[in-house]
């Protein structure tokens, strides 16, 4: 992927997360058909393709170094990081905050750079 392919994966990634966490019925629509859930979603899904979950609890959020290594892990088959319980409280995010999440898993300054709100280092 170019760079503008990473950013708007990152951006379609995180607002999945949000609209998951969020929602109880979109839950069980990821869970129940991941590769259609995922392009529904705008992520890049080609024909034939199949989105598997991973449904790992985390420590921490996922950086996007650690989101997109398992997306492109097979050719056909992408490893979508959803982590079953939220490590964020969303329901308290404001739009503005949305925003500016999507903007810091944007920054490609760093590989360090969370996703969400949060920055951790290696």
């Amino acid at each position: 992927m170019t760079d503008i392919e990473h950013t708007e994966f990152t951006r379609k990634y995180v607002d999945l997360l949000v609209k998951v966490w969020r929602d109880e019925d979109e839950h069980r629509r990821l869970v129940a058909d991941p590769t259609a859930y995922a392009i529904e979603a705008g992520l890049p899904v080609a024909p034939g393709d199949v989105v598997v979950l991973d449904r790992s609890q985390l420590e921490h959020l996922p950086t996007r170094t650690d989101v997109m290594s398992k997306w492109d892990e097979g050719a056909t088959n992408h490893v979508l990081v959803v982590p079953e319980t939220p490590l964020i409280d969303t329901a308290e995010l404001s739009e503005a905050e949305l925003d500016l999440a999507a903007a810091v898993a944007d920054n490609n300054v760093s590989n360090n750079i969370s996703l969400c709100l949060f920055a951790e280092t290696n």
